[in-house]
């Protein structure tokens, strides 16, 4: 699909038109091999044509994870209110688009009015504001460079927001894991905010991350180096011991759950993989294939899906490359005596027994 001109007085679509069309026909139907292609073709035609993907597909995420968002469905109802009108008939299919193209449009806006500062897209930024957003989308990894040296990366589909002032070197992790190496010597402390977790750092080396969405996402914390503190937090943003345990020390070689009490001792080699992502590899040891699939999808817009059986848990272990779900699919059909379909969307498909 190029950019299609429109009918006489009409604007000619922009490239969020264009993007929202084709969400929209994805949605409504799965795109064949022929539909593929020219969406493949349009996004290689021209920058602008990815960025617009981008915008789309960020917008609609930030939408879904911030759906019960008070604040956040006040500032787009605002948005939404100061929209311009458009003056030219539209067909059913071109309202669903402008409809679309509004949600993600007033969305983008709420997302930078909510998280201001200058957003960054996949890539390598160096000395960063004291104040700004990273993201990644899908597939993609991050270095930042923070302002006082230290070094944070971002791994797939994930964002988070710098907020360092005089008093503490501050990092809100909104979405997904990151890596922290901490500059040593610092007068101010390193804290990251996840969920409703503070990690205190002095010139250490440890992973965060955060799944789920709403007021109680789960946070977990790996230490590969050095020290940390984990506290909890009240609805107020203020540091608040966990009852059962109070204030959680970790030494390098632990696993912070907050679903669970206390911090994990991990074996060696969970250690060593906790954050084997930031190298585009994941270290699996006997893991169950349904979680294991779980973490190769976060990486890829071709996941892989499970059939019938007890596939799921089935144990792997071993170094994958992120991003090729095709590869490992193969290579769990090889192991385990399965074989790989495609479901309707070409996404592969492992399912029990031998073609």
């Amino acid at each position: 699909m190029t950019n299609p001109a429109a009918p006489s007085g009409i604007p000619a679509m922009s490239p969020h038109e264009v993007a929202a069309k084709w969400f929209l026909q994805g949605e409504a139907v799965a795109l064949g091999h022929a539909d593929r292609a020219r969406l493949e073709t349009w996004l290689a035609a021209d920058p602008r044509h990815q960025a617009a993907w981008d915008d789309v597909a960020t917008a609609l995420r930030t939408v879904a994870d911030n759906a019960a968002d008070s604040e956040f469905l006040a500032m787009r109802s605002r948005a939404l209110a100061a929209r311009p009108e458009r003056r030219w008939p539209l067909s059913r299919m071109m309202a669903a688009v402008a409809g679309l193209l509004v949600v993600v449009l007033t969305s983008i806006l709420v997302f930078r009015e909510v998280y201001p500062g200058p957003v960054h897209r996949n890539g390598i930024a160096a000395a960063g504001p004291a104040r700004a957003l990273y993201r990644t989308t899908i597939g993609g990894r991050a270095e930042v460079t923070l302002p006082d040296g230290s070094v944070a990366v971002l791994d797939t589909d994930s964002a988070m927001r710098i907020a360092y002032t005089d008093k503490e070197r501050g990092i809100r992790l909104l979405k997904g894991q990151a890596l922290f190496v901490v500059a040593k010597h610092q007068p101010a402390p390193f804290q990251v905010y996840a969920g409703s977790q503070r990690v205190t750092a002095v010139g250490t080396r440890f992973n965060v991350r955060v799944e789920g969405h709403g007021r109680s996402p789960k946070t977990s914390v790996a230490l590969i180096e050095g020290v940390v503190r984990v506290a909890g937090l009240d609805s107020a943003g203020s540091a608040m011991p966990d009852r059962r345990t109070g204030e959680i020390t970790m030494r390098a070689g632990e696993l912070f759950d907050s679903a669970r009490p206390g911090a994990l001792r991990l074996s060696a080699s969970e250690a060593e993989g906790a954050a084997s992502w930031v190298s585009g590899t994941l270290s699996f040891n006997d893991m169950p294939l349904g979680r294991a699939v779980a973490e190769m999808n976060r990486y890829t817009a071709r996941p892989i899906g499970l059939g019938g059986g007890d596939i799921a848990n089935l144990r792997v272990s071993g170094v994958f490359k992120t991003g090729d779900s095709q590869h490992f699919a193969e290579s769990m059909a090889e192991v385990f005596h399965l074989r790989v379909a495609h479901d309707a969307r070409g996404n592969p498909l492992l399912l029990p027994g031998p073609e």
